[in-house]
């Protein structure tokens, strides 16, 4: 009986919520990625789990049953070109196919590599606050070298060809999924004042501000709803802008919350505003539907694929139309009741185990190959 092919899943992306206790969203979808694929009985490939760091944090801590490989090497830029020029990876691990799931690595065998390339917003939408020079020079690199290439929704997947040129052929969907043990309906909590959500902020592309702006139109009425902000880092400009007096008690701005709270803020908001001008996917769009909380959201690339006929959509840039909203919730003349069944079937399209049970299927296609 021939043995499995083996698969090496680089999981670098998660290792800082052992190191440093945070995860970013790359890591956090490779996290629930992994776990999923973990669960499917059967496999038809042999999973590795490769992670690189000097202090000994490897993809044992995520307490899978698989098999796993760590180098004691720095996961740094100047350091990873050097293992691929070398032969560490390969010897470590002996892979059949390298699975990076985070848009770009230096790889010694790009032909036998597939890469998780999440969107191209640095060619689509670049950031205003970020230099993206050095993704617009290496990402198109490997794209076009690599065996294939994983993204998350039809509209990631049209800029990757659009703007590198890939063929469609090479590309394919496997769209995200939510955790169903913390993202459900919950039984509400009585609180003082009604209130709008905002999830995922920034000062860039997320267009945070614009929605800020929106909110300061819509005091001006006397509403009762306030505006609570999970911002992670939270730049001082914006701490300066919200505490202007007339702000300061209406705007609410946490940085520091675990999905548990954070589940429990989806389902106490009237509605998640999230006025993103360009995603790859949206996951706060999914979350919150999956809460049978609305979503206010932009009518742009990936978000009316994740948010279908279930969200509400505007301009992201459009201040007098997010204003015209938060008045229709605050009058009743748009209602969380009314939204909270059809944003529970969109969200039921979406979960982790088809997305894995996908990603397994692009393996064996690739090994056949």
């Amino acid at each position: 009986m021939k043995d499995k092919k083996r698969v090496v899943i680089d999981v670098n992306s998660v290792m800082p919520l052992y190191r440093y206790g945070w995860i970013s969203g790359i890591g956090r979808t490779t996290k629930e990625l992994v776990e999923s694929m973990a669960r499917i009985e059967n496999l038809p490939v042999e999973l590795m789990l490769y992670s690189q760091n000097t202090r000994g944090v490897s993809g044992k801590r995520l307490g899978l049953n698989l098999p796993t490989r760590h180098l004691p090497l720095p996961h740094k830029a100047w350091m990873n070109q050097i293992v691929a020029h070398t032969h560490f990876r390969e010897t470590l691990t002996h892979y059949d196919l390298l699975h990076v799931p985070h848009n770009f690595e230096w790889v010694r065998r790009p032909d036998k590599t597939v890469i998780t390339m999440h969107d191209a917003m640095f060619f689509a939408c670049p950031d205003e606050v970020f230099d993206y020079r050095y993704e617009q020079q290496l990402y198109p690199t490997l794209a076009k070298q690599c065996r294939g290439i994983i993204t998350c929704s039809e509209s990631s997947k049209r800029d990757i060809m659009r703007y590198m040129g890939i063929n469609e052929e090479k590309i394919f969907v496997c769209r995200w999924g939510y955790d169903k043990d913390v993202f459900f309906p919950r039984s509400e909590k009585k609180r003082g004042y009604p209130y709008f959500l905002s999830v995922s902020c920034s000062m860039g592309r997320k267009n945070t501000m614009t929605l800020i702006k929106a909110y300061e139109q819509f005091i001006k009425q006397g509403p009762l709803h306030e505006l609570v902000l999970v911002w992670p880092n939270t730049p001082q400009e914006a701490l300066n802008y919200c505490n202007q007096p007339h702000l300061r008690n209406h705007i609410y701005v946490t940085n520091d919350i675990d999905d548990e709270r954070l589940s429990i803020l989806y389902n106490e908001a009237s509605a998640t505003f999230f006025p993103s001008r360009y995603e790859g996917f949206g996951l706060p769009v999914l979350e919150s539907m999956a809460c049978g909380t609305p979503v206010v959201t932009s009518n742009n690339s990936s978000l009316p694929e994740v948010g279908g006929e279930a969200a509400i959509y505007t301009d992201p840039d459009d201040i007098d139309g997010l204003r015209r909203i938060m008045e229709q919730f605050e009058n009743g003349e748009l209602k969380k009741s009314d939204y909270r069944e059809r944003c529970l079937k969109q969200a039921s399209q979406f979960s982790w185990e088809r997305c894995a049970q996908q990603t397994i299927d692009v393996y064996q296609k690739l090994l056949e190959n």
